[in-house]
């Protein structure tokens, strides 16, 4: 499917909302890091994997959905040596693929096979210019450099023009400080910064949710704020969106830029979820999920997966669902729900297109990229 139907064929679900424009599939259930802020892996020991096979039937059903972007995440999905065969069972069904990785595994070899395969872009998580601080996030001692070799391997193979490659940046109490830095750098790589709020089961005050009652927030409260962060994040975010403004590569939204700093202090949203209509996800095993932190005993593989989604009762019972959830600012889920409900959003993003397909990003090399870490983080903001 070439770029303009791919454009054309989402932008048409967005006007009309019938279909879900964006599903995530954790094609992997293992990880090669233990980021403190996530259980992933934990809360899914007991699953297994689909196989090839099984992935293409999944495929086929997507299609069949008529789905807009499915995020190939994790777990780790570079972990699996087949990843180029799941991502061809997609692109050959028409489905436009991205992947979501931590990047420390990538090599020439890999990343090749993978745009063979179809793959366009990519988003990679990177938490801090300080690689002592981003090992002791990721519990995994090298683990800044790797990801750093695998954004230089990535941004070797991907096109260089109208792509719209990303790093996912977890804001936490650990780097807000470090933020405007980030966005500084992401930019000069010529990657989209896309902030996250940490989602931890725990907070900084020491209120906690209920144990397992999600499957990726971790209870780790030194991660959270508290009272005394909140003047700093409402700086932050302000001069995020100045940086914005002023042309830095920043993905999300106005909107849910303003929105997150409610969310991080008080866990308090600003909009309703549309799960399972317009986005879902999918587990290693092939389970139907809402989102990505809550969990069901509902296959996809079935023969009658098709006619379930789209009757009344099965949307009702996963609204239902949906409805008894505290809330999110996972980024892709309330992203999607203002580009459909909010038009601001929607030409902001327009806007934004049309800008991604001018821009050309810069190549530079692993020692390069670590130099002007090294260069920013030393002049601070």
């Amino acid at each position: 499917m070439s770029n303009l139907k791919e454009k054309i064929k989402l932008l048409k679900a967005t006007i009309k909302k019938d279909k879900p424009l964006y599903v995530q599939f954790a094609v992997s259930k293992n990880c090669d890091l233990k980021c403190r802020m996530c259980q992933a892996v934990e809360s899914r020991k007991h699953e297994r994997e689909l196989t090839v096979t099984e992935i293409k039937k999944l495929a086929r059903i997507l299609a069949e959905l008529e789905i807009g972007v499915l995020v190939l995440t994790g777990g780790e999905p570079l972990l699996r040596k087949d990843l180029p065969e799941i991502v061809e069972a997609f692109t050959r069904q028409g489905i436009s693929v991205r992947l979501q990785t931590n990047a420390t595994l990538a090599t020439d070899r890999r990343v090749e096979s993978l745009v063979s395969a179809g793959l366009k872009e990519v988003t990679i998580s990177l938490d801090t210019l300080d690689p002592v601080k981003q090992d002791n996030i990721n519990g995994s001692v090298g683990s800044w450099m790797r990801i750093i070799r695998g954004l230089s391997v990535f941004s070797r193979h991907l096109p260089l023009k109208g792509n719209m490659s990303g790093i996912n940046i977890v804001v936490s109490k650990l780097n807000l400080h470090e933020i405007p830095e980030l966005i500084r750098f992401t930019t000069e790589i010529g990657f989209y910064a896309s902030l996250i709020p940490v989602h931890v089961s725990a907070n900084g005050d020491g209120k906690r949710e209920k144990a397992g009652e999600f499957i990726v927030r971790a209870d780790s409260p030194d991660f959270a704020f508290t009272e005394e962060d909140h003047s700093l994040l409402d700086s932050v975010y302000s001069r995020v969106l100045q940086m914005k403004k002023s042309g830095f590569l920043v993905y999300n939204s106005n909107r849910f830029l303003k929105e997150s700093p409610d969310f991080l202090k008080h866990k308090k949203i600003h909009w309703k979820c549309d799960s399972p209509t317009l986005y879902f996800s999918i587990s290693p095993e092939g389970r139907f999920l809402p989102c990505v932190d809550i969990k069901t005993d509902k296959s996809m593989l079935g023969s009658d997966f098709i006619e379930t989604y789209r009757s009344s009762d099965f949307v009702s019972e996963i609204k239902e669902i949906v409805n008894k959830c505290p809330g999110c600012m996972y980024a892709c889920w309330p992203e999607i729900t203002y580009l459909c409900r909010d038009p601001l959003v929607f030409t902001e993003r327009m806007i934004q297109g049309v800008k991604v397909g001018r821009y050309s990003r810069r190549l530079l090399t692993m020692e390069e990229m670590v130099k002007k870490a090294e260069e920013i983080r030393n002049g601070g903001w």
